[in-house]
């Protein structure tokens, strides 16, 4: 039990920790974000970022597409850098966290393993082709499906007694990220009471 929960501190809690603290204080740091109190009120300051997000879209009425009007328009939202776009399409939170950091290691994994393939960086250069460009998209797409089903991907590499520490100690990092970064940015961080 011991060994698995120093293992899963290493490979979960820190590793979500470090992505919470990020997303968390570059978002703020961005304006974001109001300057939340608590976990969840990062949560709900995100989720209404992504409905902002869908709100912008063009609305449908009578079958037809309409541009919006003043009266139907959203407000604006500051414009999100790719980073919190993708953790927004991943669902925010503690879900969206893992998932991004899951995409990240997969896409990553991915290329490595391409420009292997092709013995280097300038054997991949060298036959760059079209091809070349549609099989990465497809592979991204692909992971993109994987990073969003993260439990499934997880949960092979974990015993299957141990599922709940693992969970446990991912959301505790989680946790202690966002409460990290708002500590960090927070006003006592600035001198203000």
């Amino acid at each position: 039990m011991t060994r698995e929960l120093i293992r899963a501190l290493f490979q979960a809690g820190l590793p979500v920790g470090i992505t919470s603290f990020l997303l968390v204080w570059w978002a703020l740091k961005s304006d974001y974000l109001q300057m939340p109190a608590s976990v969840g009120e990062v949560e709900k300051g995100f989720k209404k970022l992504s409905k902002k997000k869908d709100g912008k879209k063009r609305r449908k009425k009578g079958g037809r597409t309409e541009p919006e009007t003043p009266e139907t328009a959203v407000d604006d939202k500051p414009r999100l850098n790719p980073v919190h776009n993708k953790w927004l399409a991943f669902g925010g939170g503690f879900y969206g966290v893992v998932a991004l950091l899951t995409y990240a290691i997969v896409e990553l994994a991915e290329i490595r393993d391409f420009i292997a393939r092709y013995d280097g960086l300038a054997g991949l250069i060298s036959k760059f082709s079209f091809g070349m460009i549609i099989e990465l998209i497809v592979d991204a797409v692909m992971n993109f499906v994987v990073a969003i089903a993260w439990p499934a991907y997880w949960l092979s590499d974990i015993a299957g007694e141990y599922i709940w520490v693992w969970f446990g100690v991912a959301y505790g990092g989680y946790w202690a990220g966002v409460k990290a970064a708002l500590h960090y940015f927070g006003p006592q961080a600035g001198g203000e009471e």
